[in-house]
């Protein structure tokens, strides 16, 4: 969470393929619920600057908003390692880099998780592997739908997810084909 007004306009999420920060996503997470910041009138401290090297000079003072948070995506593998001793350090330096913050933003809370398994990776395996499990899974009466149940994340999107539940209700009452799962090429 950052003290001050959200400076990005109406923009939801940014997109980062830059080498000078860790993340690829940042989202702009304030704009999603007014619920997801404090209301401007609660009284936080200032846990740090962006830049680490400025000091805070009265940890114990505490200031009104307006606040806005921001939601940063880091991704790893074995070929994409993270430190995560450092990976929230990297992150911030990453943010100043990419003008999401400035040296002398407070920041009035940090929260981070790690999620082993976020999103569904195709590779090159993964079509005949489906092509094989979901037969088999809907000979079990199972529909396995959505971005973790297809496992298709060409069409994991909500409106793709959506679709595919009315496209397997359709499929069960009356046989029709399930256009989104099944044929990706057409449907984007």
């Amino acid at each position: 969470g950052i003290r001050g007004n959200n400076p990005f306009d109406k923009k939801c999420w940014l997109y980062y393929p830059e080498d000078n920060c860790p993340f690829y996503r940042c989202t702009i997470f304030s704009h999603y619920a007014e619920q997801n910041c404090p209301s401007s009138d609660v009284m936080l401290p200032t846990i740090r600057y962006a830049d680490a090297s400025v000091k805070i000079e009265n940890d114990d003072e505490t200031s009104a908003g307006p606040y806005h948070s921001l939601m940063f995506e880091v991704s790893s593998s074995i070929h994409k390692p993270v430190d995560e001793d450092i990976i929230l350090e990297e992150t911030i330096a990453g943010a100043i880099a990419c003008n999401l913050l400035r040296r002398k933003s407070e920041i009035v809370s940090v929260f981070t998780r790690k999620l082993n398994r976020g999103y569904p990776t195709p590779h090159i395996d993964r079509d005949a592997i489906l092509d094989e499990a979901l037969p088999l899974l809907k000979a079990l009466d199972i529909w396995s739908i959505g971005r973790f149940g297809a496992w298709k994340y060409e069409v994991s999107n909500q409106d793709h997810c959506v679709m595919q539940g009315v496209e397997a209700v359709d499929n069960i009452f009356f046989g029709t084909d399930e256009v989104t799962l099944n044929s990706p090429g057409i449907v984007n």
